[in-house]
């Protein structure tokens, strides 16, 4: 009697970290969407560290022109509206308060392109792809759908705080890969969050777990002078790309 060896389908995935790409077969979003998925936390963390060394130098220089860039552009617009505030005799309490969101809203779009660029740095490293810095520049062409994506996301997660906190924490998580899904996959801005709250929801808790011991590990990095954050916030960055790869896979670099 022969026995039959081919690979039970309906059969439990022998690694606690699913990765489509290994195989050559990225799935469709609709695909990644209904065949469900699993991970560790320890083996995600685990595997995001063991792919630190070597990249931590690119994450950090692309957080840092991050950083500088929504300074400056909050300086600028800063002076510019600060003016127009004085020269229109507002209440300066509110006038200030109005002032900062205005000034704080516009300044983070400008480094959405920046973000995603971070982003796709942590993707492709989880995935062995090849990373360059180059990718911190590469995304300005989407410009406009991270801006909406991002302004949507915004809104949505203030509001749910204002509606008693949770629906805010609950979409703060939800949302995490929707700005990677606009540049990866190409998703328009409306399709890219729900499509990022759909897969987390599937797992929520698990990935706000991975967030909880994510944010322990760096809070403990920074005491001494913030020198660990060298390593931690690649590890952080990683591990979200990580947990993309693990849900959607990771399509090759476009030539």
């Amino acid at each position: 009697m022969s026995i039959d060896t081919s690979p039970n389908p309906f059969a439990t995935p022998s690694s606690s970290l699913q990765d489509p790409i290994a195989s050559g077969n990225v799935p469709s979003i609709e695909e990644a969407l209904s065949r469900g998925y699993d991970f560790s936390i320890e083996a995600l963390i685990k595997d995001a560290w063991a792919r630190v060394s070597g990249t931590k130098g690119l994450i950090v220089a692309g957080f840092l022109v991050y950083i500088v860039v929504v300074q400056a552009v909050s300086f600028v617009l800063g002076l510019i509206l600060g003016v127009g505030y004085v020269a229109s005799g507002t209440e300066p309490g509110i006038g200030a308060t109005i002032v900062q969101m205005v000034v704080g809203i516009l300044a983070g779009t400008v480094g959405y392109p920046f973000l995603a660029g971070i982003n796709m740095l942590g993707i492709r490293r989880a995935a062995g792809q090849p990373v360059s810095f180059n990718e911190m520049f590469s995304h300005f062409g989407q410009f406009v759908p991270l801006l909406i994506t991002g302004l949507v996301m915004t809104v949505l997660i203030y509001i749910g705080m204002l509606l008693l906190v949770l629906p805010g924490i609950y979409l703060s998580i939800a949302y995490i890969l929707a700005i990677p899904l606009v540049v990866e996959r190409k998703l328009s801005p409306w399709q890219a969050l729900e499509t990022s709250r759909k897969a987390i929801t599937q797992h929520w808790f698990k990935v706000f777990g991975l967030f909880v011991v994510l944010g322990l590990i760096m809070m403990v990095s920074a005491i001494p002078l913030g020198i660990g954050l060298v390593w931690t916030l690649p590890l952080v960055i990683i591990s979200v790309g990580g947990l993309y790869r693990t849900i959607f896979g990771v399509l090759p670099p476009a030539n």
